[in-house]
């Protein structure tokens, strides 16, 4: 690689908002090495917020498999003439669309079938390291120091100013304040809405806190409502339809986020927030909140666990028989580490 030739570069990663949020910390690494060069970043449609503002990248452009031809996006591609193309997702398109692009450096993973589109390549270690780690490999094998691993979300006054009249309407800063995120992709995911309710009542008998509860879709928010209505002290609090620059300002306010695997767990890392992940199907070592001030907590006692499928054949027991104990442990754990104050 000679980096002297290096004036313009594209990232591509496909995937949801935790995969580009995870994704994220290549770009301050790429943006000290190469500080004069073009850094654009193609990603899938719905995860565009996720990029907007970066200071790191000078373009994010979007592709939707379901409406955009792929041959319009290679024609697009060759005619911006990259020097260096780094494909993180690796999937038979991207590494089509690398291979196509006549650009003088193309890195992938050693993925089967797929690494003839790369002539810089590395044996990926998925499934040995977390995800993070995973992209940063790119970095490494094209000899990039690694100088930053933070996630990255922009934020600016406008979402802030949105976040604080939610605060202030519902007089949430009279304390403390914990996120509750009840999103997820898959519904095996997903923490049950009456584990959440005895998990919120239990918190409450000890600390004085707020609660805000944190949905994506319609049928999250409905998840929320219902366990709005069963918290016994009435200290929880739905937040508003949010997009998610928006919904990162609201996450910025909380003192701890408790959540399932999802984009919002991983915001609330961008956002600097201490956060606890509950998983089960899915496994916190990859896919966990990523840094040393946040935890994760599994049911232990299970062989199945990160079996990684959508919908489970014995009643999602590593979510229902999870000990409440367990993961009230594990929030006084977070509050140590982060020297967090809980009135």
């Amino acid at each position: 690689l000679d980096k002297s030739k290096i004036k313009k570069i594209l990232v591509i990663k496909f995937g949801g908002i935790g995969d580009i949020l995870l994704t994220t910390p290549v770009l301050p690494n790429l943006k000290t090495a190469f500080p004069d060069a073009e850094i654009n970043f193609l990603t899938l449609r719905h995860s565009r917020d996720i990029l907007i503002d970066n200071p790191y990248l000078t373009r994010a452009f979007t592709y939707d498999p379901a409406e955009d031809k792929s041959w319009c996006l290679i024609k697009n591609i060759r005619q911006q003439k990259y020097d260096l193309i780094i494909d993180l997702f690796g999937n038979p398109r991207t590494a089509f669309i690398t291979f196509m692009s006549g650009a003088r450096y193309r890195f992938g993973f050693k993925f089967r079938l797929r690494d003839y589109a790369y002539n810089i390549k590395v044996m990926g270690r998925g499934g040995e390291v977390h995800n993070v780690d995973f992209n940063l490999d790119a970095l490494r094998a094209l000899e990039i120091p690694v100088v930053s691993k933070k996630l990255f979300l922009p934020v600016n006054i406008v979402h802030r100013e949105f976040a604080d009249e939610f605060i202030r309407s519902n007089n949430l800063d009279s304390k403390k304040i914990i996120g509750i995120s009840k999103t997820g992709g898959w519904e095996s995911k997903r923490y049950k809405p009456d584990d959440y309710i005895e998990l919120i009542n239990r918190l409450n008998e000890t600390y004085d806190v707020n609660f805000i509860l944190i949905w994506g879709n319609q049928k999250e928010r409905e998840n929320c409502e219902y366990i709005k209505s069963r918290i016994t002290k009435g200290n929880a609090y739905l937040i508003p339809d949010s997009p998610i620059r928006y919904l990162g300002a609201i996450i910025s306010k909380c003192d701890m986020v408790i959540g399932n695997d999802s984009g919002p767990l991983h915001i609330a890392v961008a956002m600097g927030v201490p956060t606890l992940g509950i998983y089960g199907p899915t496994n916190p070592n990859l896919q966990g909140p990523y840094g040393d001030n946040n935890l994760s907590i599994v049911n232990e006692k299970l062989d199945c666990l990160y079996c990684n499928l959508l919908v489970c054949p014995i009643g999602n027991i590593c979510m229902t028989k999870l000990s409440k104990d367990k993961i009230i442990d594990k929030v006084k754990e977070l509050i140590r580490i982060n020297g967090i104050e809980l009135s």
